[in-house]
């Protein structure tokens, strides 16, 4: 099993410098303790965001600062809106994007949170942004490959006499992706894409894509798709459970009085069955219902390890990152924990049985 931070940035409102600078720290400081891949999340502006929460919209900027302060860690968007631009410029920043990375990029995309804005406000339909993703990812592959010019005349896509430069650094650019859609897990299986899943999951949400990726990984003769499914949770660690509650807190009441603004919290209410409130008691509703893993060492990673026995398995697990819990000093003791006395225990089981069919 290999481990990754979800850099999922949401930080009281500073100055988006700042943020920025937090979320690099422990970019960082991941690289330093072996985590093999960084996702950052790209947050796009919302009225409730408004002098509360700074955001990060383009993550490749991001990442090639970090790219300067790390040397072995991946990066990727988690996810790249690739359905909001023109998919020219999206292949460019992409290439160019991997060159500053040197080769250390991973593509990463989907649609997103289900927000109509997002595509409004660049003039675009909302109901078809699935299927205009499928046919932008279809012309950034081509971007990417050709070596003439060519012209696209899509349903959704126009463009003539393409030629995109530079292109990736390797002729098969490392593609990740997180859907809802069981079309786009079983594409993603046969291409051999990484599988993303984000920390609002449920188990029995996850094990039907794990069942549908792996199954539609192996039909297409993918060696051990299960090493490509990245399943992210939110996870602390501290002296004890009730100090790691605490410590979060303050930070989780303002980001979920944020979210219920914003609809997150009916996504809640349908996936989990519960009504989580927007005040200081939130924590310990999220860690009720399995969102947030936290408490001690031993703690973390018997909830991981049960976690992973009825989830149906994954190859990577990533820690969220980006959040305001605690301070930069006890946050960074909580990912040390986890690589020294929690990602070992993790490291040594056996898949369960959907890996070995």
């Amino acid at each position: 099993m290999e481990f990754g931070i979800m850099s999922n940035g949401f930080r009281p409102h500073t100055s988006a410098g700042q943020t920025y600078d937090e979320d690099i720290a422990e970019i960082v400081l991941a690289d330093q303790l072996g985590f093999r891949d960084a996702y950052i999340s790209e947050h796009h502006a919302e009225p409730p965001h408004l002098d509360r929460v700074d955001t990060i919209p383009v993550p490749e900027l991001m990442m090639c600062k970090a790219a300067a302060l790390t040397s072995r860690i991946r990066m990727g968007a988690a996810v790249k809106l690739a359905h909001l631009q023109h998919p020219v410029d999206v292949a460019v920043s992409a290439a160019v994007t991997d060159h500053m990375l040197g080769g250390r990029f991973i593509f990463g995309f989907g649609t997103g949170f289900g927000n109509p804005s997002f595509c409004e406000e660049r003039g675009l339909s909302f109901d078809d942004r699935h299927e205009r993703l499928r046919e932008s990812i279809a012309f950034i592959e081509k971007c990417w490959s050709s070596r003439t010019p060519f012209d696209w005349e899509g349903k959704h896509w126009q463009g003539r006499g393409v030629l995109m430069l530079p292109k990736p650094v390797n002729a098969q650019m490392p593609m990740a992706v997180d859907t809802d859609t069981d079309a786009m897990i079983e594409h993603a299986a046969r291409n051999g894409w990484t599988l993303l899943i984000a920390f609002v999951e449920n188990a029995e949400r996850i094990r039907h894509k794990v069942e549908l990726y792996v199954a539609a990984g192996r039909a297409a003769g993918q060696p051990d798709p299960m090493r490509r499914i990245a399943v992210a949770r939110a996870v602390y660690i501290a002296d004890s459970k009730q100090q790691a509650m605490d410590d979060m807190r303050e930070a989780v009441a303002i980001e979920v009085g944020v979210q219920a603004q914003r609809g997150f919290l009916n996504m809640m209410r349908q996936r989990y069955g519960i009504e989580i409130r927007a005040d200081h008691t939130a924590i310990e509703q999220l860690v009720e219902a399995g969102l947030y893993i936290v408490g001690t060492p031993d703690e973390v990673a018997a909830r991981l390890i049960d976690f992973h026995a009825v989830s149906g398995g994954w190859g990577t697990f990533m820690i969220v990152c980006g959040k305001a819990w605690a301070d930069r000093a006890r946050r960074a003791r909580s990912m040390r924990l986890f690589m020294e006395q929690v990602a070992p225990r993790l490291r040594a089981l056996e898949q369960p049985a959907v890996a070995a069919q």
